[in-house]
């Protein structure tokens, strides 16, 4: 069963996206996805969309990791899960970028990490 961890993302958006969008973790970027917005950009297309928002809080995104044990997973299997979870969660509501690592040596192992931001897309209402 897949470990899932979360904790919030106040003022280093760009470095959590450098890191999860890491070529060395995603096998050259073949295991990212995003909605919404583009991996490349999601830290000024997040910015944007918190600028149109009423109200701002003091997160500016989350960082989720799901880790699944050696075996549990293939690497593709995780990125699936990962994404099902995405947009079930967030219902097709708010931007993220979701990426699978498979430095770990095991390629059977799957950690996946979702940088999501707090505002809705059309609404700009807060989730978290």
């Amino acid at each position: 069963m897949a470990i899932t961890k979360t904790h919030p993302i106040k003022s280093t958006l760009r470095k959590a996206l450098d890191y999860i969008l890491n070529p060395d973790k995603t096998d050259s970027a073949i295991l990212v996805s995003s909605f919404g917005c583009s991996p490349e950009t999601a830290d000024i297309e997040f910015e944007f969309t918190r600028r149109l928002s009423s109200e701002r809080g003091t997160h500016l995104a989350r960082h989720l990791i799901q880790s699944f044990a050696p075996g549990e997973a293939t690497p593709e299997q995780a990125h699936e899960i990962g994404m099902k979870l995405a947009e079930e969660v967030l219902g097709g509501k708010y931007e993220f970028v979701i990426s699978t690592h498979i430095d770990k040596g095991h390629t059977t192992q799957g950690d996946g990490s979702l940088v999501l931001k707090k505002w809705e897309i059309q609404k700009g209402f807060g989730m978290f």
